[in-house]
């Protein structure tokens, strides 16, 4: 099903009217996530966010934009938040406690709630969108690219086998989406309750374990 041409919006308001960026983007958002790009209207935005459809049209001229930015705002800072909280790690932390904190920084982000809207509008719009899915390939690289150095340095020092970064990274990172798919977005029963702390315990107990050359 073809979604059409962006949705036409108002004449832009000569005068700026007061920054809503913030409201609009978290309300355009919500919505992408609940009913697709195709149903969500440029009206229920503005109406979600507490705006006109001038104001909207002031800062994002086109449906189009809009969901482009609302998608990559809040994803767009993953890495850097990651390479923010991995810093304040000990400076004689192991590589093994560094991929520890890592991923529990990521699954902590994972389940942020603007986190699991871009996953809901990924998931949904990203077959039929190559430049949506383009967004999270970026972010997964990101991570992969900055979780290679903590394993290529146990590697080297002797702490974790000699194995492919690439299978490493899915080993330790497939957990963590599996976790958010399964318990958050699906809301599967079974896995009600079952913590963060308690998933990367036990990746870093069994794979991270069967990982290490002392293991």
């Amino acid at each position: 099903m073809t979604t059409g041409p962006a949705s036409p919006m108002s004449p832009r308001p000569k005068n700026p009217p007061p920054d809503r960026r913030a409201e609009i983007l978290d309300a355009a958002l919500r919505l992408f996530a609940e009913k697709g790009y195709a149903e969500a209207t440029n009206a229920e935005i503005a109406k979600e966010a507490g705006v006109t459809a001038a104001a909207l049209y002031y800062y994002f001229p086109s449906k189009e934009e809009l969901f482009r930015t609302a998608v990559r705002q809040h994803i767009g800072r993953f890495v850097p938040t990651l390479r923010a909280l991995t810093a304040q790690a000990p400076a004689d932390a192991s590589g093994p406690e560094a991929v520890g904190m890592i991923l529990r920084n990521a699954l902590a982000f994972f389940t942020e709630e603007k986190t699991q809207l871009v996953l809901r509008i990924v998931l949904a719009e990203g077959p039929r969108r190559p430049e949506i899915r383009q967004i999270w390939i970026d972010q997964i690289t990101g991570i992969f690219e900055f979780l290679a150095p903590f394993v290529m340095n146990a590697i080297a020092s002797g702490q974790i086998r000699p194995i492919d970064p690439r299978l490493i990274f899915v080993l330790l990172q497939g957990p963590m989406l599996s976790t958010v798919i399964i318990r958050d977005l699906l809301q599967v029963p079974a896995l009600e309750g079952l913590t963060n702390d308690a998933v990367v315990d036990a990746v870093l107990e069994t794979t991270l374990a069967g990982l290490r050359t002392d293991g």
